[in-house]
């Protein structure tokens, strides 16, 4: 008996990529109509936010407030999964009738330059990119023209290196390691200098990828530093590596240094477990002493002035030279770099007690260098950390914000 117009198997050939096709196309519809639903919903946010007030009620007269302006439509957008179309954006204008535009206009996003930048220095060819492309639906684009892009992209981040530096007043200078790639390669070290100016603000100045962290390699990064004309600072904050000590010498000789303080407490901890592990020798005890010691260590650099540290560091002395000699030794042969931090005359000298501001980039980094099996020379791992410090200009830029968390200046018409 015949069922219907039903077609035997064999007729008919499917294949598991046509099949995830299909679903990927469905998938990709549904993503962009909810970027452009959560899009719109985040403009009509800003509005709202920067107007004050629901719909139909009135301002306060002494105030200059915004008034709702109808709207305008973008018509694409492009996103990782395809253009979105026709997006609604929400205009205001202040009093006087003039625009204020809440959003600036871009067709492609800027995430998108530092995603192909990404791939390119990862080893993905600018053919293979230009295929990728054209799959995620955002349209043809010719080798050449991505290629040119990668150009502006690299010639914009070095004329951010070569920028002219003006009002640091100290440095913070450390280096982080990473694998180079092929079996028995040695690892690179990547120096890298962060500034902080007289308002607290701090940024990444400079890189160096060297085989070591010795001397030539840091005064080749301080080098650099002074010929841009940053030619004195104030403070340099670092670990106690040697040659970190001698190119401060040679380069920035009338600068107060500063000892790590966090790099310190694990050099006095191995101290102390000595100390104390000949005395005692129990588990219990040293867990106990050690718990002691960094809550006391801490309340060292609670002091407001030099003289006050000078008072706290003779009675911790006291009080722990007995038990553990070689711990109190080693924290006194290194007084005259504790404190010096506290000569500094602004608000925020705290910041730079510690490298935690080199080292905060350098976690940030490594995760963004997971992505890669490893450098492959310095010339590549000098790119690698140029493409990172475009990531954070364009993560400064994007966002990965809320518009809850979103602070617009519109104090001041434009």
């Amino acid at each position: 008996m015949k069922r219907g117009n039903t077609r035997a198997l064999t007729e008919t050939q499917y294949t598991l990529s046509a099949l995830m096709k299909q679903v990927e196309a469905q998938l990709r519809e549904e993503v962009r109509h909810t970027y452009k639903t959560y899009l719109e919903h985040l403009l009509e946010t800003l509005r709202e936010e920067a107007v004050g007030r629901p719909r139909y009620a009135r301002g306060e007269a002494e105030k200059a407030p915004y008034y709702r302006y109808g709207y305008r439509k973008w018509k694409t957008v492009q996103t990782p999964w395809g253009p979105i179309e026709d997006v609604r954006v929400p205009r205001i204008r202040t009093g006087g009738g003039k625009e204020v535009k809440l959003v600036a206009y871009e067709q492609r996003l800027v995430a998108l330059a530092e995603q192909l930048l990404l791939g390119y220095v990862g080893g993905m060819s600018a053919r293979t990119w230009a295929i990728l492309l054209r799959e995620l639906g955002i349209g043809e684009a010719h080798p050449q023209t991505l290629l040119r892009l990668i150009k502006r992209l690299r010639e914009e981040k070095e004329q951010w290196r070569r920028r002219s530096l003006r009002g640091v007043k100290a440095l913070v200078l450390d280096g982080v390691w990473a694998k180079r790639r092929g079996r028995g390669q040695k690892k690179l070290v990547v120096l890298s200098a962060v500034g902080v100016k007289e308002d607290g603000s701090h940024e990444l100045l400079d890189w160096v990828v060297a085989e070591q962290e010795d001397q030539a390699s840091y005064e080749r990064l301080l080098t650099r530093l002074y010929e841009r004309g940053l030619h004195e600072v104030e403070l340099v904050v670092a670990d106690e590596a040697e040659g970190i000590r001698q190119a401060v010498e040679t380069v920035y000789p009338e600068a107060k240094k500063q000892v790590c303080l966090w790099h310190l407490q694990g050099t006095l901890e191995q101290k102390l477990l000595q100390d104390m592990g000949e005395r005692k020798g129990k588990n219990a005890d040293l867990q106990k002493e050690r718990r002691a010691f960094r809550a006391e260590y801490w309340k060292l650099f609670e002091a407001g002035g030099k003289e006050d540290a000078a008072r706290a560091l003779e009675a911790f002395v006291k009080k722990w030279a007995a038990k553990a000699p070689r711990m109190t030794a080693s924290l006194l042969w290194r007084k005259d770099r504790l404190f010096s931090y506290l000569e500094l005359p602004y608000e925020w000298k705290e910041k730079v007690r510690t490298s935690n501001l080199a080292e905060n980039m350098f976690r940030h980094m490594r995760s963004f260098l997971r992505r890669y099996p490893g450098y492959m020379s310095h010339a590549h791992a000098d790119e690698v950390v140029g493409l990172y410090v475009v990531g954070m200009q364009v993560i400064q830029e994007v966002g990965r914000r809320t518009p809850y968390q979103l602070q617009l200046n519109f104090n001041t018409p434009p």
